[in-house]
């Protein structure tokens, strides 16, 4: 019998090892393709170890069940220090600009054309960004969104390519590379302004080995850089292929100075916090203290694939110089 206590104690401090070190490998990960791939299910871990937690207490596992909850606590924090601490949208200010800035993915476009094009249509954005666009779909969107869309800066011709739409008048326009991946960088003008507000939309490849995690990086550091020195309003945009709370967009945030639009960490809508379980975000829409964001949202055609998404957001009349 006593033999009996010691094995199952033994089990059970080995599973409470185990537990634990799953929640630790999730916040400070390897440098590892497969450790980096199981952070990006963070949220799905951290809702398994709630899960367990009651199935121990069900059993009568104190130990077990406590270890669960702590684990599943650890996550928690984890993730809400990763996204925007504001809980509820800031107040809407009168007689002040609003821009509302979205990023689209178009990649399912063949399957529903014509949602597809009506979603963006009736999108009412003031800057648009639409990274790996088909040169032959960009001619088309480019006279089809011309009414909403009067000014366009793009890189298109070669593999991958990206636009991005304006409703505003682009007064700046440049494109930076880095390991042959473009980044669209410019500034609009908007009515009752005398600020430019700069934008960076970037083209990144998805991570299949630890060397993409490596160019992503160093991808996100370019970019920092140049907010940085910049030193003014700024929206750096696009589908980072990286959850909001991995490593790389944390650093990236920290150095560059950037608030996360999001207020959740689920791709599903606004409403809702869970949203599509086994969905993690991975498109982004980053802003600097100039601005406060009023809103965010993600857009679904009415076959409910995953459109893009789309952020609002105000001057901060303290920051106006």
């Amino acid at each position: 019998m006593a033999t009996t206590n010691v094995k199952l104690k033994y089990t059970q401090y080995t599973t409470i090892t185990f537990l634990m070190l799953g929640a630790l490998l999730c916040i400070f990960t390897p440098k590892h393709y497969f450790f980096k791939s199981m952070s990006e299910f963070a949220v799905q871990i951290m809702f398994g170890y709630l899960f367990l937690g009651l199935t121990f207490l069900i059993l009568k596992q104190q130990r077990l069940m406590f270890a669960s909850f702590i684990a599943c606590s650890i996550l928690s924090i984890h993730l809400k220090l990763n996204t925007n601490p504001d809980l509820k949208n800031p107040t809407v200010t009168e007689d002040q600009a609003i821009i509302k800035v979205a990023v689209m993915d178009i990649s399912n476009i063949n399957e529903a054309p014509e949602e597809t094009i009506e979603a963006i249509l009736n999108l009412d954005a003031s800057l648009l960004t639409i990274p790996d666009i088909d040169p032959m779909v960009y001619e088309f969107f480019k006279d089809t969104l011309k009414k909403n869309f009067p000014y366009v800066t793009s890189r298109v011709g070669f593999d991958p390519a990206i636009a991005v739409f304006s409703k505003y008048p682009i007064t700046k326009q440049d494109t930076f590379f880095v390991e042959g991946l473009p980044n669209v960088i410019g500034s609009i003008k908007v009515p009752n302004s005398t600020q430019d507000l700069f934008f960076i939309s970037s083209n990144t490849f998805p991570p299949f080995y630890t060397r993409d995690y490596d160019r992503l990086k160093k991808q996100l550091n370019r970019i920092a850089d140049i907010a940085q020195t910049l030193d003014a309003p700024i929206f750096t945009m696009a589908d980072y292929n990286l959850v909001q709370w991995s490593d790389e967009i944390h650093d990236f945030r920290a150095k560059a100075g950037l608030k996360d639009s999001r207020r959740g960490f689920s791709p599903a809508s606004s409403t809702s916090v869970i949203g599509s379980f086994f969905d993690s975000p991975r498109d982004h829409i980053f802003f600097s203290e100039h601005f406060k964001c009023i809103g965010f949202e993600n857009m679904k055609t009415a076959s409910s694939s995953h459109l893009g998404i789309k952020g609002y957001f105000q001057f901060t009349p303290s920051k106006i110089k």
